[in-house]
């Protein structure tokens, strides 16, 4: 025995998907970003290492997909800053401060150009 079916159901469900004339932005996960940078204080040294590497990477596999959409100019301006947060990483005691406003201006930046 079947259910007979109305035919409004029938066209409501043969209806594209309604899409939004706005394309959809990518956004970078900031907030992840800025709650590592309040940890690292409390950290160990080693610690801090690790998490400002996880800092860098981060941003780095983000680059790509953000590059088209930044331009030459500024995508070369964010990749000086990451040089920079990942020597500040690499060394064997980094400067804590050093890192985390170099971040805090990497973040303002992908803010300021979303």
């Amino acid at each position: 025995m079947s259910v007979p079916m109305v035919a409004s159901e029938v066209v409501y469900d043969r209806r594209p998907p309604i899409r939004s004339e706005e394309p959809e932005r990518k956004h970078v996960p900031l907030t992840v970003v800025r709650e590592m940078l309040l940890m690292l204080d409390s950290l160990t040294i080693a610690g801090q290492r690790h998490l400002m590497e996880k800092v860098v990477r981060f941003v780095q596999d983000q680059l790509p997909r953000l590059g088209t959409s930044l331009g030459r100019r500024n995508l070369g301006g964010i990749e000086t800053i990451v040089k920079q947060l990942e020597r500040e990483s690499d060394r064997l005691v980094p400067d804590v401060s050093a890192f985390s406003r170099g971040a805090e201006a990497l973040l303002a930046l992908l803010v300021a150009l979303e």
